[in-house]
């Protein structure tokens, strides 16, 4: 089996988690090169379940039986994933479709999971160096994931994922391995969970064109998820890209414009505020019932990079909604990335336990 044989050196790096959190993010020369959001292999950035795309697009630090989400962070795989399998799906942008399978198991001493993702660009037109066409051409993603995880002290869990990308771009193919490495607290009454991890270190194996190599999309992660005792609110802060304090593409916030007496407009500049907010997202959930909630969540990096300067909308928002249907688990969720468009996300998800009839 797979999980028995996951290399024991992530592990032991996530054990080590805290200190190698802050050195990393407080300056290692070869990653503050890399501009936060940025690098190749996006199948490692998606998505990889309907909630955690309604709470923004990033989620470390929820607990419980989605199996979706270890992708992101290793520690969260836990035992109530047992023989959990997931299957999401989506509309991306306009041409493109993503998607992943995802299935769990517990094993001696911790618990094992397995994640396969994939994105297809679509046919592309190609042309010569004279511009001539050549027909079209594929390009498409897929990545495969690997994952452990156990308790290392009581409600402190370590997990460790080994991750490969493959990449086809026309007559262009690259391959690339990477690492996570995570941890997470959970309060004794299991109410507030606080998380660490490091996303996607590694190396690119196979260029594209010989001699060109390229950084993988890199991030350390802090997140923290809790519920109130007494309210139907549940609540998920995640900050990302912690090892670029700069997240923004332009220092300033519009391009340079004319106002209404027909004079140029100086462009603002980001603010320090505003630079510190590009680095969270923010969800929240409805609690309705044990089966039913209604989820919404921001993003201040995607509402800043990809709305107009006229109208912005909603661009940044996302909602979703997970409830159950003939005992499988159903989420839904929209993001909003810029006016008029909407990405569209489906997790359906399962176990044989959830089949068995209660005596």
């Amino acid at each position: 089996m797979v999980f028995s044989t996951l290399p024991l050196v992530p592990l032991r790096i996530c054990m080590r988690l805290p200190t190698l959190f802050i050195l990393i993010v407080t300056g290692h020369n070869w990653l503050s090169a890399q501009m936060g959001g940025s690098g190749i292999y996006r199948v490692l950035l998606q998505p990889t379940g309907a909630r955690e795309a309604a709470w923004g697009g990033y989620c470390n630090a929820f607990r419980d039986k989605d199996v979706t989400l270890f992708s992101h962070n290793p520690a969260l795989l836990n035992s109530q994933m047992h023989l959990r399998s997931a299957l999401n799906f989506n509309t991306h942008l306009k041409g493109v479709w993503t998607g992943n399978a995802s299935f769990a198991k517990n094993i001696k001493q911790g618990t094992g999971g397995v994640q396969i993702s994939y994105i297809n660009y679509g046919m592309m037109d190609a042309y010569d160096d004279g511009g001539n066409p050549e027909g079209k051409i594929p390009a498409n993603e897929t990545s495969v994931t690997a994952g452990f995880a156990r308790e290392i002290k009581p409600r402190l869990y370590a997990g460790a994922n080994v991750k490969f990308a493959y990449s086809i771009l026309g007559p262009y193919i690259s391959t690339g391995a990477a690492v996570d490495a995570g941890l997470v607290w959970r309060s004794k009454d299991s109410l507030f969970t606080a998380a660490a991890v490091l996303r996607n270190a590694g190396v690119q194996l196979l260029t594209y064109t010989p001699g060109s190599r390229e950084p993988l999309p890199f991030s350390a992660e802090l997140g923290v998820n809790f519920k109130p005792r007494h309210m139907p609110f549940r609540f998920n802060i995640t900050a990302h890209n912690l090892q670029k304090p700069d997240m923004t593409y332009s220092q300033f916030l519009q391009s340079n414009s004319i106002d209404l007496s027909g004079q140029p407009a100086a462009s603002k500049q980001a603010s320090i505020g505003d630079k510190a907010l590009r680095h969270f997202t923010f969800g929240t959930e409805l609690l309705l019932g044990k089966n039913f909630g209604i989820l919404m969540g921001y993003n201040h990096q995607r509402r800043k990079e990809m709305t107009p300067d006229v109208r912005p909308g909603v661009a940044g928002y996302s909602w979703g909604l997970q409830f159950r249907i003939s005992r499988i688990q159903i989420t839904y969720a929209s993001m909003a990335y810029f006016p008029g468009f909407n990405a569209n996300l489906f997790t359906f998800s399962a176990a044989p336990s959830d089949f068995q009839v209660k005596k």
